[in-house]
């Protein structure tokens, strides 16, 4: 059987981290190190910054001794490197003098609603990107060919010139339009 606490340590998907009696983080996981980067915690109260969650987390761990090994749920906000705090449920469980956090991000729906709001922008850009280069440069190239066939006219040449002007233009202003239709999504 594989032991518990190899499973936490090595998580991708959940953070892990052990604090001894004085809330001096002693150990976590790659996850909770990445994430929590920004702030380089060294105690807990790093880590739950607001007064109201370390107050919560405190009461936590006090229970957690008295229920070990059972799991005492709490949840806190954790500082993002944005300054924005994202929400976060934890188990804390006491053992060994020590106390052993597991927790995870929850994702509500502002939050969710955000990087989709990101995601749209970045499409936006891109078709922005793709309709004024791919696009604007072969027409520029064909606006650049009936000013040639305007300053060297032949009779077949001279009856096309007022159709591909004309065509050109509007596909000029239709591209121009949807250009800063989608530009206008970042501004938002």
């Amino acid at each position: 059987m594989l032991p518990t606490s190899l499973l936490l340590e090595n998580s991708l998907s959940v953070y892990y981290f052990r604090a001894n009696e004085d809330r001096k983080i002693v150990y976590s996981n790659e996850l909770f190190e990445s994430y929590c980067e920004h702030i380089q915690p060294v105690k807990i109260d790093d880590v739950f910054k607001n007064d109201r969650d370390m107050a919560k987390a405190m009461v936590a761990m006090d229970k957690s001794k008295l229920t070990s090994p059972l799991p005492v749920p709490v949840s806190c906000r954790l500082p993002q490197s944005t300054g924005a705090q994202r929400w976060s449920a934890w188990e804390v469980s006491h053992g060994d003098e020590t106390f052993h956090w597991v927790g995870v991000q929850l994702f509500d729906v502002i939050s969710v609603e955000a990087h989709e709001y990101e995601q749209q922008n970045r499409l936006n850009e891109k078709i922005a990107w793709a309709q004024s280069h791919l696009v604007r440069r072969p027409l520029a190239n064909i606006l650049g060919l009936i000013s040639l066939m305007e300053k060297s006219p032949s009779s077949e040449a001279l009856e096309l010139i007022p159709l591909l002007s004309k065509s050109s233009k509007e596909l000029d202003s239709a591209v121009e339009y949807v250009v800063k239709l989608a530009s206008r999504g970042r501004d938002l």
